[in-house]
């Protein structure tokens, strides 16, 4: 977008703002004719992981409720690769489910799995007490529809002996902020749950992945005016970052300062508030 962060690339490293992510050929050696699922694939973040795997070889299997979705298939074949669509609203969670059974019956157990789909919503708790649906929404695309979805898949994975799931989430999983509490929330609930069920999978041969990525550029964060400037990832840097965890398979993707951030509020959690609030008087 146009007036986006400008810095220098090494810069933004070291600010854990910069997507470094493998060469085409790292990865093409891990996805090449192996199916890829990827939710939330009309747009944004998890278009370009479809355009980056399915460049290399991939079966990509593209999750999303909108009709976009059959644009980022078009241009996946374009590159040679192959797509196949599924339109799901994962606030449903019984369509959630069934659309697991349903990839494997159609496509086979999947050898990576790129849980992507997200809901924002920047909302002051003032501006919401009124408004439980947008709780009820933000969960439903952000933790209850992402579990529905991976349980079956899950189940045949661990089976298997193999697979790969990767969570696409945000930094607030480690720093919440104010006026994102239900968006926080929600991230972290699927993030608590995959802490918890990581090592089962991990002993049945399951790797797992968080990203919690910084601001990414896409039309997700365009609503808030003020991050037009700031900085922060494209979508196709984040992509990149998605292809690093493909590859390395580490259990964490996170900017340094998330870290860091989650442990000072963990150890001093008023003296983090007070901070917190000083900063939002400055902003609002």
């Amino acid at each position: 977008m146009g007036g986006e962060w400008t810095w220098p690339v090494g810069v933004r490293a070291l600010l854990g703002m910069a997507g470094f992510g493998p060469g085409p050929e790292a990865v093409r050696r891990v996805v090449a004719g192996r199916t890829v699922l990827i939710t939330g694939a009309s747009r944004g973040v998890g278009e370009r992981i479809a355009i980056r795997l399915g460049a290399v070889g991939a079966h990509v299997v593209l999750l999303a409720r909108g009709d976009a979705l059959d644009g980022v298939a078009d241009a996946v074949r374009a590159l040679g690769g192959r797509a196949n669509t599924l339109r799901v609203d994962l606030r449903d969670t019984d369509a959630a489910r069934a659309a697991g059974i349903r990839i494997l019956a159609d496509h086979g157990t999947p050898a990576v799995v790129v849980s992507n789909a997200g809901h924002s919503i920047r909302r002051n708790l003032a501006d919401y007490t009124d408004r439980f649906h947008d709780v009820q929404r933000v969960t439903g695309v952000n933790a209850l529809g992402p579990v529905a979805l991976l349980l079956p898949l899950l189940r045949q994975m661990a089976a298997d002996g193999a697979g790969h799931l990767i969570s696409v989430a945000s930094a607030s999983v480690d720093v919440p902020s104010p006026g994102y509490s239900a968006y926080a929330a929600s991230k972290s609930a699927f993030e608590a749950w995959l802490r918890a069920v990581a090592p089962e999978l991990a002993a049945d041969g399951v790797a797992t992945t968080s990203v919690h990525l910084p601001l990414v550029h896409t039309a997700m964060s365009a609503p808030t005016a003020r991050y037009a400037t700031a900085p922060g990832l494209s979508a196709d840097d984040a992509a990149a970052l998605v292809c690093r965890a493909i590859v390395d398979r580490p259990r964490l993707i996170s900017p340094w300062w998330a870290r860091l951030g989650g442990a000072v509020s963990a150890l001093a959690p008023a003296a983090s508030d007070r901070l917190l609030g000083t900063v939002l008087r400055g902003l609002w």
